[in-house]
């Protein structure tokens, strides 16, 4: 059996349909980060992926936003505890502590000897499932809900920014993102409030 490719797996995440039923199978959008790392991203998937490109093995890591180095002890603790007991619980998956400010990521390693696209969207899958446990385990949902939505608005205001027109928008959030039209509409209708208030601060 010979070792999966970066190609193969890039391919992977780049090919699909958006009603896909497995997370690989969506068509998710993939940039060129640095040497052997890329971002992926896809508007019904929560968070930004990493895949890193290492010897040997596939790395897929996902930062939470939840920096604990200004913590304090206390709250330092109880969190270390939680992210210890997740990892005894959950499979493949394993919370790190990354960068300069300790942030919680979300990681798991793939060896390329055996992989294959059953095994990469089983840990898309552990990826998601770990990151919400993770919000509902640390009392963030509510935080993790607003993360999601100024996601989605930056991924709105660079669509807009590029050209792109109403219609096209309004296609982009019930056909990938799956809002109702109405709620499509009015979001970009705040959006572009929001936009004329930051250009007029400016002036």
């Amino acid at each position: 059996m010979t070792n999966v490719t970066k190609e193969q797996v890039l391919e992977w995440l780049r090919n699909g349909s958006e009603g896909a039923e497995d997370i690989v199978d969506l068509p998710w959008n993939v940039k060129e980060e640095g040497e052997n790392h890329y971002v992926a991203e896809h508007p019904k998937i929560p968070f930004l992926l990493n895949v890193l490109f290492l010897d040997g093995f596939v790395r897929l890591a996902v930062p939470s936003g939840v920096e604990t180095i200004a913590m304090r002890l206390e709250d330092k603790v109880k969190v270390y505890h939680t992210l210890l007991v997740l990892n005894e619980r959950m499979n493949l998956l394993k919370f790190t502590l990354s960068g300069m400010n300790d942030e919680i990521t979300l990681r798991v390693d793939l060896d390329e000897k055996t992989l294959g696209k059953e095994e990469f969207n089983d840990a898309l899958t552990a990826l998601l499932v770990g990151m919400n446990v993770l919000m509902e385990s640390l009392g963030l949902t509510q935080e993790f809900q607003e993360m999601i939505f100024e996601r989605l608005a930056l991924m709105v205001i660079e669509r807009m920014q590029n050209g792109a027109s109403e219609r096209e928008i309004v296609e982009f959030l019930t056909k990938k993102v799956g809002m109702e039209k109405k709620e499509a509409e009015a979001l970009l209708s705040e959006l572009k409030k929001a936009v004329k208030e930051d250009e007029r601060g400016y002036i």
